[in-house]
């Protein structure tokens, strides 16, 4: 941490901010979709499930990420939900689930009735904990559903250990993760299936879709037929509806955009991942620690998380952010909730039935949510920051964060001089 430079006003005290100039900002569409759309919208209509966009889709996703079979389906949520069914989740059936994640992994679960069990965060980070995973397995646990936050990672190869022994099916939330790897092999081939998302925010943007990866071509199968109306859309597919579907099938229009931006999607994660290896070199310098990857992982950086070394920095996570921030650099505190105490968990702590249209059966029971018995979730809330991270952000920006850094930090460092000889003067 830099010790010579002069201390400046904070631009939370009224100083100069360090950077006025926008974050990360650039388009995130381009040419390439318009032509694209163009060649859609010229047919006599819009083709439905199987159109030639969507198959194009699937064969690309399906070489670039690495899986035998790729199904798509309307959204990232919807992906989920039609792997959990696939996996053989229904009512009663118990599904780990991280702490800390967004509303659309859950909205499988409840649909098929089945109830979310909560494991614990690893220590100092976003995702679920694998060693915390093996009191948690019951005789109804049915699936595990590592969530892969802000482009991090779970401990896939311990979880797959796990879910081999107890013969558990693992259903990979990857939404925030696209190309995000350990070991050279890509999140989403780990588990039994792995789960996207290509909305509006994503490593690939198409304003609304998903798609899931599997090994089993009778997976594969199935869950088209789930996601679409159980219509025979397939050499071999039933000439009736053989089971209840759903109508989650994906369009052709969203599929021609998602072409066209995973074509650039290897070279956006590389950029994603060289600006993230310098954001590590540069907290190096600074009372901060990474998040935490399993060994051999290479994450997609949908940010780039940290926090404050407790052992060597006693400044609030909320004032760092806050003044960080007013330097001119986007940063958050807890870039992921603790659903735990969301009022939904809430209410099913207090009452299983809470809800009409949710209906687990006695295997859910009072008192199964609440919030104490997470205390790693309850710290990482409270001290994990983030700084977004996309192909848009520059070199120079990076150099930015140095900068604010040093201007944060020697700031610190100058009031806790002050405050520790206006104390040693009190004492004399």
């Amino acid at each position: 941490m830099p010790k010579r430079l002069k201390p400046l006003t904070l631009a939370l005290d009224g100083g100069t901010p360090t950077r006025t100039a926008p974050w990360g900002e650039g388009p995130s569409h381009y040419a390439g979709e318009i032509e694209a759309l163009r060649r859609v919208l010229a047919g006599p209509a819009i083709p439905l499930a199987r159109s030639e966009p969507i198959m194009q889709f699937r064969a690309a996703a399906a070489k670039l990420y690495g899986a035998a079979h790729v199904v798509t389906t309307s959204s990232g949520t919807t992906a989920l939900q039609v792997a959990l069914e696939a996996a053989g989740v229904g009512p009663g059936d118990e599904v780990i689930v991280p702490t800390m994640t967004d509303m659309g992994t859950f909205c499988g679960i409840f649909a098929l009735n089945a109830i979310p069990v909560f494991c614990d965060a690893v220590a100092g980070g976003l995702v679920m904990d694998a060693a915390k995973l093996p009191p948690l397995i019951t005789r109804r646990t049915r699936a595990i559903v590592p969530v892969h936050n802000g482009g991090y990672m779970a401990d896939m190869p311990a979880i797959m250990r796990l879910a081999r022994k107890h013969k558990i099916k693992v259903v990979e939330d990857c939404a925030q993760a696209h190309l995000a790897a350990i070991g050279g092999r890509t999140l989403g081939t780990f588990g039994d299936f792995g789960c996207f998302s290509t909305n509006d925010t994503k490593h690939v943007r198409s304003g609304e879709g998903g798609f899931v990866l599997c090994r089993s071509v009778r997976d594969a199968r199935h869950m088209d037929l789930y996601a679409d109306k159980c219509y025979p859309r397939f050499p071999g597919a039933p000439k009736k509806p053989a089971f209840p579907p759903l109508n989650v099938r994906w369009n052709a229009l969203a599929a021609a955009i998602a072409i066209e931006q995973i074509k650039m999607l290897p070279a956006w994660v590389a950029w994603r991942r060289r600006v993230g290896d310098r954001l590590l070199d540069i907290i190096r310098d600074y009372p901060l620690l990474p998040h935490p990857v399993p060994e051999g992982a290479a994450p997609s950086y949908w940010w780039f998380a940290f926090r404050l070394d407790p052992e060597r920095c006693r400044w609030s996570p909320e004032k760092f952010a806050e003044a960080v921030r007013a330097e001119g650099l986007p940063c958050r505190l807890g870039p992921q909730p603790n659903t735990v105490r969301w009022n939904l968990f809430r209410k099913l702590h207090r009452d299983p039935h809470a809800f009409r249209n949710y209906r687990p059966g006695p295997g859910l029971r009072k008192g199964a949510y609440d919030p104490r018995r997470f205390p790693e979730t309850t710290r990482a809330c409270r001290s994990v920051l983030d700084i977004p991270v996309n192909q848009h952000v520059t070199l120079d920006d990076t150099e930015d964060v140095r900068r604010v850094f040093d201007k944060v930090f020697v700031s610190l460092e100058s009031t806790k001089m002050i405050e520790s000889q206006a104390k040693n003067a009190g004492k004399s």
